[in-house]
């Protein structure tokens, strides 16, 4: 449970404000963080005396990335994370119960149907690893949380790919010894029959209290792990051969983990229904104690506390003298009732409907409060790459988002048509606003990059129109930039395959492909990447008529604006992005049938065709900054600091209005407005609001209470779209 912050904590990490301490040791410490939207995070940071290792740095990032392979559903959501920063961090949901050591030191050995219900979901969380040639390498007890929904695996700190022994010598041994199996004990490879090795030690401690081989000191526990037979001593008998199995000292007699789970057999019941009272009492408590008031450094903020919400005790009402109810713990502990909702990705908005503790904006029109019914619908989504700026996309009223998954949204209701069943590390997708393309991926190394269309009624990718045989599909790096009518471009590349980003052997290339005859129309080099480089070459990327614009990323991150032509590939003119302002808020492109209007601090708009700057606005003052721009039907549209608002003719540059003046703040210049029908909108930190402006005259409309995220208007559902990390979410467009 959480302790006091130390004097010398950081007082934030990443845009997360830290609460309390959550543990702590000779790698680094994990945090109980919020961010200003109220979500609350899991932070976990390395110690910078260690961060100066690049092996250790490496590791870390591995890490990450493992964590976001196993996704939200089996392991910790990870909202946001920067190995490369002095502090290394990562930001991951916050999860509503305790881990399985503790689940048993609180009710006691499980009982056999929990025990295979978890054994099941484990398996699942387990393959979803393997499939991407991930194995975990250290499951225990203590790695794996107990929630209502299902078990989530936790601590990839030693996860690594198969076959990747770069940060494990053979010879030697990584681990925790007393769940580690045979062939890691001596040093040899860890393959996922390791996993299912472990996974048997979990389920006979969850059984029993104790794990297979004991306790005491490494080299006897590791000395039994190898040599000694497992003692299953109050494991139920009929579970005695299955676990047995599983820990055969050779790995290929163990079952797979679909075999495993085949043999569990677990009950229809949910996952919930077969914990003990005391166990679901205990995540009770916990959901309600995240809230509750510790004796820390830095309180949790006022604005987000769920007082009204939560009895003062942080536990629920008993409603019998034995305790609370089954459905109300369920309520409680449940993660998509209000578990997930109020501490997970989604505590934004479940905040901004019912917390009745939230101060209210600055003092103005009886219209800037907004109602509660301002957020129409709101769904999880997987991971959004941070280096792709997410759009929604909308042929034939859909609307697609995720990155590791892709979704398939009814705009208007929320629901999803189809979710794209395969969870894949770098698919890209794109649309020309009617038909949906794919890069389609595969784990073969020898396999060519292909692509294809995807059916928008079950989200399925069809049979490939375009095969690039000397590309290769499994390539980290490979992006599918934009899409139009007659061609799709994207970035390909040639080499081996490597996990930790671009090889210093590839080669890459940006490819225009015919979508009618899938064949390359042209081909233009890129720059090489140093080994193991993250950064991919493009930030974002727009076809217009005979150009495309792109924001191109060096090895070193640096952001330029390229213009190439689109009939030949030829680059027409290139120049770099210079701002103060962070990589991703340079990322956005606002582009017309005449200019390109940069994001980089100025509001100046530049001819497709050269690059010349046609005008520049000045601003209220000559230093003024602005936030990226936003153009539509002839205006350009940007969020100047400390003014608010402004419309500026496209042709000439000429103010057509300008908001009222306002406090903005620089994280308010990090996304562009949103253009919708009638208004135009922008997010206010210091009212927690979107802002609406009338797009004619510039006069206020009735601002929305919404979350910081970046908005998009859809029209034809008459929706904005909210697009955060982890979550999509709708507003009334007016």
């Amino acid at each position: 449970m959480p302790t006091p912050l130390t004097h010398d904590d950081p007082y934030a990490l990443g845009g997360y404000r830290l609460l309390a301490r959550l543990g702590s040791g000779g790698m680094g410490a994990v945090y109980l963080a919020r961010s200003a939207t109220g979500r609350t995070a899991a932070l976990k940071t390395m110690h910078a005396h260690i961060a100066t290792d690049p092996a250790v740095r490496t590791r870390f990032r591995l890490e990450v990335d493992a964590a976001r392979v196993i996704g939200p559903v089996h392991g910790a959501r990870v909202f946001d994370a920067d190995p490369l920063a002095e502090t290394p961090w990562m930001a991951t949901e916050y999860v509503l119960g305790p881990p399985l050591d503790e689940a048993v030191s609180t009710a006691g050995p499980l009982p056999e149907a929990a025990v295979r219900a978890l054994g099941a979901l484990l398996c699942a969380a387990l393959a979803q690893l393997h499939a991407s040639d991930v194995v975990h390498r250290d499951l225990k007890p203590s790695n794996v949380m107990i929630t209502a929904e299902g078990p989530k695996v936790i601590d990839f700190g030693i996860a690594r790919a198969l076959g990747d022994d770069r940060l494990t010598r053979t010879g030697t041994a990584a681990g925790t010894p007393a769940f580690m199996s045979p062939e890691q004990a001596t040093g040899l490879e860890h393959t996922p029959a390791g996993d299912v090795f472990a996974l048997a030690g979990v389920l006979t401690y969850a059984a029993t209290g104790h794990g297979p081989f004991g306790s005491g000191a490494h080299a006897d526990l590791m000395y039994r792990v190898r040599h000694a037979e497992p003692d299953l001593t109050g494991v139920p008998p009929a579970l005695l051969p299955v676990l047995t199995r599983c820990l055969d000292k050779d790995p290929a007699r163990r079952p797979t983990t679909d075999e495993l789970a085949a043999l569990l057999r677990p009950g229809q019941d949910g996952f919930a229904g077969h914990l003990p009272e005391p166990l679901l009492t205990e995540i009770a408590r916990r959901v309600g104690g995240v809230w509750h008031p510790a004796p820390q450094r830095l309180p949790a903020p006022p604005e987000h506390a769920l007082a009204a919400t939560l009895p003062s005790s942080g536990q629920a009402p008993p409603s019998s003298p034995s305790g609370p109810s089954r459905r109300r713990l369920l309520a409680l502990g449940g993660g998509s009732v209000l578990g997930v909702a109020a501490a997970g990705a989604g505590a934004w908005a479940w905040l901004g409907r019912q917390d009745p503790t939230a101060p209210k904006p600055p003092a103005g029109p009886a219209s800037s409060t907004a109602p509660a019914r301002d957020l129409l619908w709101q769904e999880p989504v997987s991971y959004a790459d941070p280096l792709v700026p997410p759009a929604p996309l909308t042929p034939d009223g859909l609307l697609l988002v995720g990155e590791y998954g892709v979704k398939g949204l009814d705009p208007a209701t929320g629901a999803a048509k189809w979710a794209d069943p395969s969870v894949y590390f770098m698919r890209r997708t794109a649309t020309d606003g009617t038909k949906i393309y794919a890069v389609d991926y595969t784990l073969d190394e020898a396999e060519p990059l292909r692509v294809a269309t995807v059916d928008p009624a079950t989200g399925k990718i069809n049979a490939p129109f375009g095969v690039l045989k000397d590309l290769r599909a499994i390539l980290y790096g490979t992006q599918l930039l934009c899409a139009t009518a007659d061609a799709v471009y994207l970035v390909g590349g040639r080499g081996t395959h490597t996990r930790d980003g671009f090889g210093k052997d590839q080669s890459w290339f940006l490819v225009k492909v015919d979508t009618r005859s899938g064949g390359r129309l042209w081909e233009v080099p890129l720059p090489a990447r140093p080994d193991a480089s993250p950064h991919l070459h493009f930030l974002s990327a727009r076809a217009v008529g005979k150009h495309l614009v792109l924001v191109q990323q060096s090895a070193e991150r640096e952001p330029r604006l390229v213009v190439h032509d689109a009939l030949t590939g030829r680059a027409l003119w290139d120049k770099p992005l210079q701002s103060p302002q962070p990589v991703l808020n340079r990322a956005h492109l606002a582009v017309d049938d005449r200019h390109v209007y940069p994001s980089a601090g100025e509001l100046v708009a530049l001819g497709l065709a050269d690059g010349k700057p046609v005008w520049r606005f000045a601003g209220q003052t000559p230093t003024a900054r602005f936030g990226p721009p936003a153009v539509k039907d002839g205006v350009v549209y940007a969020v100047e600091e400390n003014r608010g608002m402004v419309a500026l003719d496209a042709a000439n540059g000429t103010l057509r209005w300008a908001e009222k003046a306002r406090t903005v703040t620089a994280e308010d210049l990090a996304v562009p407005p949103a253009v919708g029908i009638s208004y135009v909108y922008a997010y206010d930190g210091a009212s927690s609001a979107l802002v609406a402006a009338d797009l004619r005259t510039g006069a206020p409309g009735r601002p929305l209470k919404a979350a910081r995220a970046r908005y998009f208007a859809d029209p034809a559902a008459k929706r904005l779209i909210a697009i955060g990390g982890e979550y999509v979410a709708a507003y009334p467009l007016a």
